[in-house]
């Protein structure tokens, strides 16, 4: 009778040794990858703060290219094909307003700036549209061929 007995103490004894082993394997495996997962975000959260800062350099070694490049994109506008225009002449500049703006190289907003800063430049209609950008050189000189039939 006493032999059963220390066959069922001894049997639990082995039962919770296994058990303790178990139990620290899984405990040490879990720290483990704790620790993994935390190197593994410290290289993600370091990778990706040098993405954003190699980001930053391209672009303003882009913008420095661009500037670099920009003298060669520059054409020379060369100003003695265009016929000098009378400023005073309202009906020359509604009529060259009416060709840009019926052709849909100005809007009407543009239009009123032009017409503003006509008066404040002292210039005429199609000086002030390419000063301010609205228009180029060959819109320009479309429009002086038309306004001069």
């Amino acid at each position: 009778m006493t032999f059963p007995i220390i066959a069922t103490i001894l049997f639990f004894l082995i039962f919770f040794l296994i058990y303790r082993a178990i139990s620290r394997n899984k405990i040490d495996q879990l720290t483990s990858l704790s620790s993994q997962k935390r190197s593994i975000k410290e290289k993600y959260s370091s990778s990706l703060k040098r993405r954003n800062e190699l980001k930053n350099e391209l672009a303003g070694k882009k913008d420095s290219l661009d500037l670099l490049l920009q003298p060669q994109k520059q054409k020379e506008i060369n100003a003695s094909p265009i016929k000098k225009i009378d400023p005073n002449k309202n009906k020359n500049h509604e009529k060259i307003s009416r060709y840009l703006i019926q052709r849909g190289k100005i809007t009407m907003e543009q239009n009123l700036k032009v017409l503003k800063k006509m008066e404040t430049l002292q210039m005429d209609y199609l000086s002030v549209c390419m000063t301010l950008g609205f228009i180029d050189l060959d819109t320009t000189k479309q429009a002086i061929e038309m306004s001069s039939k």
